[in-house]
């Protein structure tokens, strides 16, 4: 009996710790997406794409004094923990990318969860 009891015990206390895990291991908020530079190119030819990813671009989100900075990977993707609310966004100074027009310029982060937001950076290549 004791030991029915022991181990009815143990597994409620391991099935608790599991549902645990897996909920806080997909809690949290943030944002994730692409940065494409536009023009990619000084001219554009008819029937090819006139934009390219934005290798190690850094995007500055600030909100409430604090900032975060992202980083985007070789394919133009970031991917930032952030809590919930709404940030300024600008691209970080310095690097082969000088300030200029990122869009948008701010994004809203909601209620725990990730949500995809994708920007454009404007090149002035004219």
């Amino acid at each position: 009996m004791i030991a029915r009891i022991l181990l009815a015990s143990a597994a409620l206390a391991l099935g608790t710790s599991c549902g645990a895990q897996n909920s806080g291991g997909s809690s949290g908020s943030g944002l994730y997406g692409t940065v494409r530079v536009s023009p990619g190119t000084p001219t554009c030819v008819a029937g090819t794409q006139c934009n390219r990813p934005a290798r190690r671009f850094r995007l500055v989100f600030s909100a409430h004094g604090r900032t975060v900075t992202a980083t985007t990977d070789r394919n133009g993707r970031y991917r930032v923990r952030l809590e919930r609310g709404r940030y300024l966004v600008r691209p970080a100074l310095g690097g082969s990318f000088p300030k200029r027009g990122l869009e948008p310029q701010t994004v809203s982060v909601p209620r725990g969860r990730f949500a995809r937001r994708d920007f454009t950076y404007d090149t002035g290549i004219r």
